[in-house]
C-alpha cells in the first residue's frame, strides 16, 4: 500500500478525521534514513572522529527503515492518520500535516525519538537531524496512544508520544522553556552529507 492510499485509508476508516485532543505518536527514529547514507557513503571524514564500529553500528540501522509498520498495524488501534517522516526530516513533516488538516499542535523536542549515531554523526558534518531525512519513521494521531505504542512495541517498533493535536492555529515546538514554531519546510540537511 502506498503512502496516499495510507492516509487515505486512515482518514476514511469509520468517518474519523484528526481532531484536536489527539495523540501525535512517533514511531521509529527520526534521521534514519540519513544516517544510514552517511555511514556508508562518507565513511573516511567520520573515521577522522568517530570509531568505525560505532560507524558500523550507524549503517546497521537500516534494519530498522526496512522493518516498518504497515496500515493494519495502526487502523483498529484508534489512528485517525498516518504521516511518513522523509525529505526534510520530523520539522517539515510537522508542518505539512498541520497545513493538510488546518491544525494546530504542540510537540516537544525532547521527546522526539532519535539514535545516538545520529547526533553523533550529524555533529560531524553540522547537520540538523530534525531536518534530516527519515525514511522508517512515521507520525500516527490517534486517539487511544496507550494502546497503540503497547501494540507497536509487542512487534518491536520503538514508539511514544511526542506532542498533541490542539485547535489554535500555532504550530509550536517546545524546547525546555524554550518556544519555536513549525515553519515552512527547509531544504534537507541530507546535501550536507552529500557536498563534503
Amino acid at each position: 500500500m502506498g503512502h496516499t492510499e495510507w492516509h487515505q485509508k486512515c482518514d476514511s476508516e469509520d468517518g474519523m478525521r484528526i481532531r484536536a485532543g489527539q495523540d501525535i505518536v512517533m514511531c521509529g527514529y527520526i534521521g534514519l534514513k540519513g544516517t544510514v547514507y552517511a555511514a556508508n557513503n562518507c565513511r573516511e571524514r567520520l573515521l577522522k572522529t568517530l570509531p568505525p564500529d560505532f560507524i558500523d553500528r550507524a549503517a546497521g540501522l537500516v534494519k530498522h527503515i526496512e522493518h516498518f509498520i504497515q496500515a493494519e498495524d495502526v487502523i483498529g488501534y484508534g489512528a485517525t492518520a498516518v504521516h511518513f517522516v522523509e525529505e526534510g526530516g520530523i520539522f517539515a513533516e510537522l508542518w505539512r500535516m498541520a497545513q493538510a488538516y488546518d491544525t494546530g499542535l504542540t510537540v516537544d523536542l525532547k521527546k522526539i525519538p532519535v539514535r545516538q549515531e545520529t547526533i553523533e554523526l550529524c555533529e560531524v558534518y553540522d547537520v540538523n537531524p530534525y531536518q534530516l531525512l527519515s525514511g522508517g519513521c512515521a507520525m500516527v494521531m490517534t486517539d487511544n496512544s496507550l494502546s497503540l505504542i503497547r501494540h507497536l512495541e509487542q512487534d518491536g517498533i520503538n514508539a511514544s508520544v511526542i506532542g498533541s493535536i490542539t485547535d489554535s492555529n500555532d504550530r509550536i515546538i517546545l524546547n525546555g522553556e524554550g518556544v519555536r514554531y513549525v515553519n515552512r519546510p527547509e531544504p534537507d540537511d541530507i546535501y550536507k552529507f552529500m557536498k563534503q
